[in-house]
């Protein structure tokens, strides 16, 4: 087993890095705190319970974040079960009268002045009628072993039902970032995901909706007609074009339900390319293909990590079909060339 040829850009490892193929226990959304080393040390979302397919609409997962480690990223085994202080009087508080938790999910960590904070879905679902409430969660500490829970800097607001999977985007010229987030949308009973932009100077204040920036129904390209979700944004020393307010980075798209047999089936979620710009909050460029697709995949190849490994590589984190987790090696240079063919820099 090796690393395996894709594409110009990327390389797949060919054994899966956490869990199996054919996994016994599905593991997912795997986020890597950067500052660790001897061993690296993540966090990633295991299912504990699920109902229907991750092909079909209308599948519940149920789940509980986990740290995980590795001595060479390309191994990962867990570590123990995520502990945060003051987690379930946060959940307790959201949960109310009327919902209940169906788990943590989709963690996201950032390492700023010495403090990590954690990012991760708190979703419920409402138990008289039918429907969700997702909660974008935040802890602090001085490691992922440490954290405190503190309050949702996103909730359930306007059209929303809520919030999750996020991209922090570096501070402008203002003092502020905007930042990044996959909102849930419910349209003539069904569901949408769109990503939208929201505004804040602090990782521990509340963010502030901005807009929708990617609108599946306003894309012209097949791959993110359905749904688009964000990932992240590579490090300017990893890749950069140009113009300095654009940074490179990465979504996740998904295709258009079909019918199959009288059943609603979901499109490929596969990741492309976009360019952000940071000042003002809008995707200015969009990849008219996805990036890749892992081949064993049967509808979901879902990006979730990427830690550069090399000046001109590093290892970006998939999740196939919702059970385990890949790695694959990106090129800076053939990035760099795809986008210049792509895209006029």
């Amino acid at each position: 087993m090796g690393w395996k040829k894709i594409n110009s850009v990327v390389s797949m490892y060919e054994q899966p890095v956490f869990g199996t193929v054919k996994a016994e226990q599905r593991v997912m959304a795997i986020s890597i705190d950067k500052e660790t080393k001897n061993p690296y040390l993540g966090l990633a979302r295991e299912i504990t319970k699920s109902q229907g397919t991750p092909d079909k609409p209308g599948f519940i997962d149920e789940s509980k974040l986990i740290i995980v480690e590795s001595k060479n990223l390309l191994s990962w085994k867990k570590k123990k079960d995520l502990e945060i202080e003051g987690i379930e009087e946060i959940i307790k508080k959201l949960s109310g009268n009327d919902k209940y938790l169906i788990g943590l999910e989709d963690p996201d960590i950032i390492n700023e002045n010495g403090i990590k904070h954690v990012y991760f879905t708190i979703a419920f679902k409402y138990t008289k009628k039918v429907g969700y409430a997702v909660y974008l969660g935040h802890a602090t500490g001085k490691s992922i072993e440490e954290l405190k829970a503190g309050e949702p800097v996103l909730s359930p607001v306007q059209d929303f039902r809520g919030f999750k999977e996020v991209t922090i985007s570096p501070v402008n010229s203002k003092g502020y970032r905007i930042n990044l987030s996959e909102a849930q949308l419910v349209i003539n009973d069904d569901e949408l995901s769109v990503t939208i932009s929201a505004k804040t100077k602090s990782l521990s204040e509340p963010w502030e909706y901005e807009e929708i920036v990617i609108d599946p129904r306003e894309m012209k390209y097949d791959w993110c007609k359905g749904e688009t979700s964000p990932m992240i944004l590579f490090p300017r020393d990893f890749i950069s074009v140009e113009n300095k307010d654009l940074v490179v980075g990465i979504i996740n798209g998904r295709q258009v339900k079909r019918i199959v047999n009288g059943e609603k089936i979901h499109g490929k979620f596969r990741p492309g390319l976009i360019l952000y710009n940071i000042e003002t909050g809008k995707v200015e460029w969009i990849a008219p293909d996805c990036l890749f697709e892992d081949p064993d995949a049967r509808t979901i190849t879902f990006s979730s990590d990427f830690i550069q490994t090399k000046e001109d590589e590093g290892i970006l984190y998939a999740h196939v079909n919702d059970s385990f987790i890949r790695a694959y090696k990106i090129n800076a240079k053939e990035l760099k060339k795809y986008i210049e063919k792509e895209y006029k820099i």
